[in-house]
């Protein structure tokens, strides 16, 4: 009977000491990986809901990456056409619509002829500003950036965009496709979704794509009968020849060219407004992208509070919970003494 109630006790106390060992090892785990739970088996609910969590989190971090490159790449457009909008616009004093005007006010024939040169340098010189890169892609170059986009021949006055003659009327339908219609699409947390069809609905995504005959301005003036360019690269460079043509006196070449040269004044300024309105509605488009940044980086932020909350423990909690452990498994080792000591007598007694 007493070998048999001190089985009963032994078996018991080590049940206890297993558990509170148990019980310390996992508060000691607890404060050292400073986590709720280890396992899924731990804590499913928890453990499925901090899986969601966390996959929404990697969604906005990528959502976060992919804004600050369009950011950054904006800014490089924004500062690129800051460039060309100063050198076109009529509050610069240096700009290239006040060496127009000078040219065609000067009478002498040196300085027309110097306005002249300086204005074809300057239309090279805006192709040049506008092939500009963004790391490996042209910024300019709508959904296609790894090709130069443009291309231009002083010689002939010829402006390529993507291989396409911007002043040619035969490509109108595929020009407008390009300024209009080509889309780049990027995921900035606006919900993306498709169309029945699988083409993506505008409102829900970012279009990436920026294209340079948008800016400079494609086609001909069909609003009279000399079909004269629309982009204001041609423009400039047709000018700047005719310029170049005075004679030392200052006379244009021929009474066309002056007439010319003043029709293509006109077209220039509407050009150069057109240019500069569009600035400021990329400057717009810039000012949305760096609110849905700011929006974006809220989101994160706020789904790592949240899975912190739910995974980590408070450092003090953990710790007192670790040394209460500590404490009864000490006390479980005592009492073990005590009761390994009285039952060994009783056995002995028997």
């Amino acid at each position: 009977m007493i070998r048999t109630t001190t089985s009963g006790v032994l078996k018991g106390y080590r049940y206890n000491l297993n558990s509170t060992n148990r019980a310390l090892n996992k508060a000691r785990d607890t404060v050292m990986t400073g986590r709720t739970f280890n396992s899924f088996s731990e804590d499913p609910a928890t453990a499925a809901r901090c899986f969601q969590l966390r996959r929404s989190l990697e969604r906005a971090d990528s959502q976060y990456t992919i804004g600050q490159s369009v950011v950054s790449k904006y800014q490089v457009a924004w500062d690129t056409l800051n460039s060309v909008v100063d050198d076109v616009s009529n509050a610069v004093s240096d700009s290239a619509l006040a060496s127009i005007i000078s040219g065609a006010n000067d009478a002498s024939g040196g300085g027309r002829a110097t306005m002249g040169e300086q204005l074809t340098q300057l239309a090279e010189s805006i192709v040049r500003t506008m092939n500009v890169k963004y790391g490996d892609n042209f910024v300019f170059a709508g959904a296609d950036g790894l090709e130069t986009p443009l291309v231009f021949d002083a010689e002939t006055n010829t402006l390529t965009y993507r291989g396409l003659d911007v002043s040619k009327a035969e490509n109108a339908d595929a020009l407008n496709y390009l300024a209009n219609d080509e889309k780049k699409y990027a995921d900035l947390g606006l919900g993306i979704t498709e169309e029945a069809n699988g083409s993506v609905i505008d409102t829900s995504a970012f279009n990436t794509a920026l294209q340079g005959i948008t800016f400079l301005g494609y086609g001909v003036d069909e609003s009279d009968a000399h079909g004269d360019p629309k982009n204001i690269v041609c423009i400039i460079n047709r000018m700047g020849q005719i310029l170049k043509g005075c004679d030392e006196g200052g006379k244009f070449a021929s009474s066309e060219e002056e007439a010319e040269f003043k029709r293509l004044f006109g077209k220039f300024e509407e050009a150069s407004s057109s240019l500069t309105n569009k600035h400021v509605e990329l400057d717009a488009r810039a000012a949305f992208l760096k609110s849905n940044q700011a929006q974006l980086s809220n989101t994160t932020y706020s789904l790592q509070e949240q899975i912190i909350g739910m995974e980590d423990v408070d450092p003090a909690d953990a710790i007192t919970a670790y040394s209460w452990a500590q404490y009864c498994y000490n006390a479980a080792l005592k009492v073990g003494n005590s009761i390994l000591s009285e039952s060994l007598m009783d056995y002995l007694r028997t």
